[in-house]
C-alpha cells in the first residue's frame, strides 16, 4: 500500500531591521521601526519589544539589536542593525571670575575650543565668542556650549561676579 500527502513549504518572511544608526547618549527614547510591521525588538537598550530604544540606559558604545518577525504561516525570520550611542563631549568653561565694573572686556576660553558662549540675557553681557563685558554690578551666569562632530551637545557654566573696583581685592 502507499499513501501520499501534500506538503507546503513557505518562504521565510523578508525582514528588514533598517540601517545602522547612531544617537547621542542624552537623545531620549528613540522609536525603531522594522519591516514588516508587527515584529519584536530585542537587545541592549530596548525598553519594550515594540522598538523603543533608550541610549541613556546603555551608555556609549555600539549595540547590535535584533528585529524578529513571525508571519501568518508561523514562519520566523530576523534581521539586525547596529546602533551606536555617542557619549557627550567633555566641556569645561573654566573657573568662576570676579571682575570690576569698568566695562573692560574680558575674553573667556572654553574647552574644547569652538564652542559658543551665552548668558541668560540673550547675550547682553557676553558675545558668542566669549568676550564678557562687566557692565553693571551683580552675578551673571555664563554658559559655554559645545557641539562635537557627532552632533552631541554639552554645556558648562561659570559665574561672573561684577563688583565695584574698591571691592575687587
Amino acid at each position: 500500500t502507499t499513501d501520499s500527502m501534500d506538503l507546503t513549504v513557505h518562504d521565510l518572511p523578508i525582514v528588514d531591521a533598517g540601517s545602522d544608526t547612531s544617537f547621542c547618549e542624552d537623545a531620549g527614547v528613540q522609536a525603531l521601526i522594522g519591516n514588516p510591521l508587527g515584529g519584536v525588538w530585542s537587545g541592549s537598550g530596548i525598553v519594550d519589544s515594540g522598538g523603543d530604544f533608550d541610549p541613556s540606559s546603555v551608555g556609549p558604545g555600539t549595540y547590535t539589536l535584533t528585529y524578529t518577525y513571525t508571519d501568518g504561516n508561523s514562519c520566523v525570520n530576523s534581521d539586525t542593525r547596529d546602533v551606536t550611542v555617542n557619549g557627550l563631549p567633555l566641556v569645561d568653561a573654566g573657573s568662576d571670575i570676579t571682575e570690576c565694573n569698568q566695562s573692560i572686556p574680558v575674553t573667556l576660553g572654553g574647552v574644547p575650543t569652538g564652542g559658543v558662549w551665552s548668558d541668560q540675557w540673550s547675550g547682553n553681557y557676553i558675545t558668542s565668542g566669549g568676550v564678557f563685558t562687566p557692565n553693571g554690578l551683580g552675578t551673571f551666569l555664563l554658559t559655554y556650549t559645545y557641539t562635537d562632530s557627532n552632533g552631541c551637545v554639552n554645556t558648562d557654566d561659570i559665574t561672573a561676579t561684577v563688583v565695584l573696583p574698591s571691592e575687587a581685592n
